[in-house]
């Protein structure tokens, strides 16, 4: 399975939380719910495949700048399933400012 099989796969078995746009910070821990509902669904979405899938979401500029401005987390059911800590916040940031394909300009405020 390539990276926009993956991809897919992620925004059609969970719309509700991969099709929105700008996309969603995930719940802590959801990597152990998708690979749960994806069993309990039967979609031949294997964990190792869900775990490639979510590194390579998680690690783009629009989710980290989610991160980085929002305050909840979001579960499966594109519901709200915990919150944003300060120290979470802060890494984005970094990872932000240290990202070169980020505009160091228009990184979001670190005052709250």
């Amino acid at each position: 399975m390539d990276k926009n099989q993956r991809a897919v796969m992620l925004r059609e078995s969970w719309p509700l939380l991969f099709a929105q746009q700008p996309p969603r910070p995930l719940k802590v821990g959801i990597m152990k719910d998708l690979i749960a509902d994806a069993a309990r669904r039967d979609i031949d979405f294997p964990g190792v495949e869900i775990g490639k899938a979510l590194k390579r979401y998680t690690r783009t500029i629009p989710y980290q700048l989610a991160l980085a401005s929002e305050s909840q987390r979001y579960g499966i059911d594109g519901k709200p399933d915990g919150v944003i800590t300060d120290e979470q916040r802060a890494m984005a940031l970094n990872w932000l400012n240290n990202n070169p394909n980020y505009p160091q300009t228009a990184a979001p405020s670190e005052q709250t």
